[in-house]
């Protein structure tokens, strides 16, 4: 089936992982290595409350929600912990922040006509306006699906809904790029493409969307 558009989720995808963040943030605070005791997808085994997430215990919100309770005196956070959390983790020039794969290939896909689009649950809930002016991604996606204050967040159906609305394509013609095989699932119960951006191999998941692109 041919495809029309790319839709990435944000975080993991256009951006790495908070995961792979918590170094430098051990380096601004001057911190030993491994304080910030995130693990997620790259150590699954050191992270219990990842494996927790999952199996489907709670949410990917509620993970973060979790660590940043956990955190929060090291960092110390303000009265919203997980912004605080996750505003420390990103506290961090543009170059360290954006995955390179992922905006060199956004370059190949423009470059071969296909329209590029983002759905994200979190934008404005884990980011402040600042931050999000200074990665200088919102007009680099058309459009570009933020779920935050909506009531709704992937994989419920709706959020599909609403990227599908705003490219005004049939869902079979969108290709969907995430790091959840949770989110993989629902763009898939309402008929789009999919490929699992397995952060582990990025560039196997790279090749996937180029495959499917291209047929």
């Amino acid at each position: 089936m041919a495809v029309d558009a790319v839709a990435f989720d944000f975080g993991g995808v256009v951006i790495r992982t908070p995961f792979e963040m918590a170094a430098g943030l051990e380096d601004r605070l001057e911190l030993p290595r491994g304080s910030i005791d995130l693990a997620g997808p790259f150590d699954p085994d050191a992270d219990p409350l990842w494996r927790r997430f999952r199996a489907g215990e709670f949410t990917e919100l509620e993970y973060w929600h979790r660590q940043a309770d956990r955190h929060a005196r090291m960092i110390g956070a303000g009265p919203d912990r997980l912004r605080s959390f996750i505003d420390a983790l990103f506290d961090a020039p543009r170059e360290e922040v954006i995955r390179p794969e992922t905006w060199d290939l956004r370059g190949t896909l423009r470059s071969m006509g296909m329209r590029l689009a983002v759905l994200t649950n979190d934008l404005s809930r884990f980011h402040d306006p600042s931050w999000i002016e200074r990665m200088q991604v919102l007009d680099r996606f058309d459009p570009f699906v933020d779920l935050s204050n909506t009531g709704i967040l992937k994989p419920d159906p709706r959020g599909y809904l609403r990227l599908l609305e705003r490219l005004e394509l049939p869902a079979d013609r969108v290709l969907f790029v995430d790091d959840q095989p949770v989110n993989i699932a629902g763009a898939e119960k309402v008929g789009m493409q999919t490929v699992h951006f397995d952060v582990l191999d990025r560039p196997a998941s790279i090749r996937r969307v180029l495959g499917l692109v291209s047929l």
